[in-house]
């Protein structure tokens, strides 16, 4: 370092102060012109700096000490504990309950149409299950994959639907109340199935009616279309199909006659109507 004066004084700066020169002791000598000098400010300054100087070594020795304990690219996210034989021990326990058979697994009214339908709430409902998990707390939704890795099972679907309904509680419901966990899907599982028979009923109702609209309208739309025939009106009013001979028809206007004439209590104008008919076809 080069050499600086002060005071007159030649002298060089270590790491102890000035190299043969203490500022602190020094005094002007007797006689020589006053030296207007503020070195009390530049030692408080330099006690400061050292202080600093401190506090930033420390804090990288500490930041050192993390990257050594988590190197770059280490998972650090929280475990949650989730395993296969967890997975497992809440299955045995949610199977102690009596109608763990009726619990059923596909849709539309089984567990996956109970998570299908809490997902519709979901901010995304185009994530998965375990990607909402993920994005609730990172690295749940990965973990319970890796747990329910394995054949499809009424136990690791009720598992399933557990989260999607519980979240980050499931596991706490799952070791603490697993039967009034089996208690609500059904539940919801029945609400689905009721809903979805109402959906195919009215679907069925509807076909029906526009069905029957259909029929009659073509039927309408027939006869309008088709010329006028009396004849075929006529053995239509004697309940007569077309060729019928004369006999039938003399049989059918006496049977009908007798049910149709005024004087034994029948409607007047029905039987003038029937006599009508047999004079054309008679005729």
């Amino acid at each position: 370092m080069p050499a600086r004066f002060c005071g007159g004084v030649r002298g060089g700066w270590t790491s102890g102060g000035w190299m043969g020169f203490d500022p602190r002791r020094w005094r002007p000598a007797p006689g020589s012109p006053a030296v207007t000098s503020n070195v009390d400010a530049l030692l408080a300054e330099n006690d400061a700096l050292r202080r600093e100087v401190r506090a930033l070594r420390r804090r990288l020795e500490q930041l050192q000490l993390e990257q050594r304990q988590h190197p770059k690219g280490e998972d650090t996210r929280v475990a949650f504990g989730l395993s296969p034989d967890l997975v497992e021990l809440w299955g045995q326990a949610m199977a102690r309950h009596p109608r763990w058979p009726s619990l059923r697994i596909g849709p539309p009214a089984g567990l996956r149409g109970v998570i299908d339908e809490l997902r519709s709430g979901w901010w995304n409902p185009e994530l998965s299950l375990e990607q909402e998990l993920d994005r609730r707390s990172p690295g749940l939704g990965s973990e319970l994959a890796e747990a329910l890795r394995g054949p499809h099972s009424r136990a690791r679907w009720a598992v399933r639907a557990a989260f999607a309904l519980y979240g980050q509680r499931a596991p706490e419901w799952l070791s603490e109340a697993p039967l009034q966990v089996v208690e609500e899907l059904l539940r919801r599982e029945e609400r689905l199935g009721q809903r979805h028979h109402q959906r195919h009923h009215q679907r069925r109702s509807g076909t029906r009616t526009e069905n029957h609209s259909h029929t009659n309208h073509q039927s309408h739309a027939k006869r309008e279309a088709s010329p006028p025939d009396p004849h075929g009106d006529a053995l239509g009013l004697l309940g007569l199909e077309p060729g019928a001979s004369q006999l039938m028809i003399k049989r059918a206007y006496r049977r009908l006659a007798k049910a149709h004439h005024p004087d034994l209590g029948g409607d007047a104008k029905a039987f003038h109507r029937l006599e009508a008919a047999y004079r054309l076809l008679m005729g």
